[in-house]
């Protein structure tokens, strides 16, 4: 079965709106494809753990993706070797970028603006890529209600500011779990996805250089 997904955002390596708005339909269904085969992972994890709260690992997502074939394409390049000196595959910032823009459409509600997104008027011209429908998709925040935020000092940078320069006694656990939930909200990450990014990216590996 042919992923469209792949031929528009990786064979062509750009797409015009005018050809994702033709495909919208089998790009959700291969989102929603792809969102099921990384719930199922968690779904057996939770299972042989007896944990609710249980996270399928960074390999057994792996295993599942590559099990299922459909998305194997995903995993573009190789992590540095462990202690035991295997590499494994890893997705390259590219990939992972188209990742993350899969799981963002699989959600029922991105999936609702997506969809009034393309029966929208004009029709739609340019180059877009999944970040881009992001922005697209997203409802613009009104600027009235951007000036009243900063004007009464509400802003999200202001609180976490705030936050951090009340937050004097916070347990080096306490840190993690808010990276870890920043990770989360801003680039749609699990635990497992993040600490990946952390250990086997090259960004991970520069930040680590820089600050060693």
């Amino acid at each position: 079965m042919s992923n469209v997904i792949f031929e528009i955002f990786v064979k062509r390596n750009n797409a015009t709106q005018a050809l994702i708005v033709k495909n919208a339909d089998e790009i959700l269904a291969q989102c929603c494809h792809f969102a099921t085969i990384i719930n199922d992972a968690h779904n057996v994890a939770k299972f042989e753990s007896k944990n609710d709260d249980a996270k399928a690992g960074t390999d057994a997502i792996r295993d599942a993706i590559m099990t299922d074939g459909h998305f194997a394409w995903l995993y573009d390049a190789t992590g540095k070797p462990n202690k035991k000196g295997v590499s494994k595959l890893i997705m390259s910032d590219g990939m992972r970028k188209i990742r993350e823009g899969m799981l963002f459409l699989a959600d029922e509600n991105n999936s609702d603006l997506f969809i009034a997104w393309v029966d929208s008027k004009p029709n739609k011209n340019g180059v877009c890529d999944f970040a881009n429908i992001k922005k697209a998709i997203k409802p613009k925040t009104e600027k009235a209600e951007s000036d009243a935020s900063e004007s009464d000092g509400e802003s999200d940078a202001s609180e976490d500011a705030a936050s951090n320069a009340s937050d004097t006694k916070r347990t080096p656990e306490e840190f993690l779990e808010w990276i870890f939930n920043q990770a989360r909200t801003e680039f749609g990450m699990t635990a497992p996805e993040f600490m990946t990014f952390i250990a086997d990216s090259k960004e991970g590996q520069a930040v680590y250089d820089k600050v060693a």
